[in-house]
C-alpha cells in the first residue's frame, strides 16, 4: 500500500463507478486492455480480489467495497488540491471544458465562440454534449450549463436565462394535413416525441396525453434527431424555440397552450471559478446568455411571425 500512487486508486474508481472495463477506460481516455493491466496490477499488490464479472457487469467485492471508501476521500483531497493548484493559475492560457445540452452545445455555443476565441486567443474550450448533469466535483467539467437548479451544497450557480419550448410542424406538413386549433385537433396529427429516458418529463406526458397513442410515429433521445424528423414532415415535434427559428420551414403552433419553460443556470465549483482562465469562460458565459435572453425564449421569433 505504501507504494501506491493516485493514478491506481482513479482507474479503480472508474471501474466501480461504470462497473464496466470498457466504458471506465472511454472516461479516462485509455485502452480497455491498459486498464484492464492496471486493475489487475492493483489486485495483486493489495493480494485481493476487487471486481466479480457478473452479465450486469463488474460488481464490487467485500474488499472491493472496503477498498473504495478510502479511495473516495483520497479522492476528494486529491481533486481539492488539484482545483486549489487550478485557481492559483492566472494566466489566460489552456483548456476549459463546458459541459452543455446538444442543442446549446451544438448549435448556439459554436456561434458565440468565434468572437471569444479572437479575444482569446490562449485558451481552448473543450465543448461536452451531454443531457446528463456531469460531476463537477469530480472535474467531468469546469462549467456546466444545466436547464435545473442544482442541489449540491458545494458548487455556486447563476441562473442566467430560460429556454423555451414549443410546438412546430414544416409548412408542407401543415398544407397536407390542416393547422391544429384546438386540443381536440391534436388528434389527427402525427406526433415526433422523445424516447423512453424522457417519458417521466411532466411536459412530455402533457404533450402526449393530447395525440392519438396510434399517432405517435417517431422517438428520439437526440434533440436534433427530434428536430431533423420534424423538419422531414414525419409530424408535428416540440423543440428549442431558438433552434426552431433559424428553419423558415418550421411554424409555431398553438403558443398559448405548448409554452414550456425551463430554467438555465450556470454552475462550477468555487476553487475553480477563482481561476483566470476559468473565470474568463464563466464571464463570457454570463454575457452570451443575456445578449440572447430574447432568442432563447422564442420571443425573436413570435415578432417575426406576428
Amino acid at each position: 500500500m505504501s507504494d501506491m500512487d493516485w493514478s491506481a486508486l482513479r482507474d479503480f474508481l472508474a471501474v466501480a463507478k461504470t462497473g464496466s472495463l470498457s466504458r471506465a477506460a472511454r472516461d479516462l481516455k485509455i485502452s480497455q486492455p491498459t486498464l484492464s493491466r492496471r486493475v489487475a496490477a492493483l489486485e495483486e499488490q493489495l493480494g485481493t480480489r476487487l471486481f466479480v464479472r457478473t452479465p450486469r457487469g463488474l460488481l464490487l467485492t467485500d474488499d472491493g467495497e472496503s477498498v473504495l471508501e478510502g479511495a473516495r476521500r483520497v479522492e476528494q483531497e486529491a481533486l481539492s488540491i488539484e482545483r486549489k493548484a487550478d485557481a492559483s493559475q492566472q494566466t489566460l492560457n489552456g483548456t476549459v471544458r463546458i459541459s452543455l445540452t446538444e442543442g446549446l452545445g451544438t448549435m448556439w455555443l459554436p456561434q458565440k465562440l468565434a468572437a471569444f476565441h479572437l479575444q482569446q486567443p490562449g485558451l481552448c474550450v473543450e465543448v461536452l454534449v451531454d443531457n446528463r448533469a456531469v460531476d463537477l466535483v469530480r472535474r467531468e467539467a469546469d462549467i456546466a450549463v444545466r436547464m435545473f437548479r442544482p442541489t449540491q451544497a458545494d458548487l455556486i450557480a447563476k441562473r442566467v436565462g430560460d429556454v423555451v419550448m414549443g410546438l412546430y410542424a414544416t409548412k408542407d406538413y401543415l398544407a397536407k394535413n390542416g393547422r391544429p386549433e384546438t386540443l381536440e385537433d391534436l388528434k389527427s396529427h402525427t406526433l415526433v416525441s422523445f424516447d423512453e429516458s424522457m417519458g417521466a418529463n411532466p411536459a412530455v406526458q402533457k404533450l402526449e396525453s393530447n395525440f392519438m397513442r396510434e399517432k405517435i410515429v417517431h422517438r428520439a433521445g437526440s434533440f436534433l434527431g427530434q428536430l431533423s424528423a420534424t423538419r422531414a414532415g414525419i409530424g408535428v415535434g416540440v423543440h428549442d424555440c431558438y433552434l426552431a427559428a433559424g428553419y423558415p420551414e418550421l411554424e409555431r403552433l398553438m403558443p398559448q397552450w405548448f409554452h414550456h419553460r425551463l430554467e438555465v443556470w450556470l454552475v462550477t465549483h468555487p476553487d475553480v471559478r477563482r481561476s483566470a482562465r476559468i473565470r474568463a469562460v464563466y464571464d463570457f458565459l454570463c454575457e452570451a446568455f443575456a445578449q440572447d435572453r430574447a432568442l432563447l425564449m422564442g420571443e425573436d421569433a413570435l415578432r417575426n411571425a406576428a
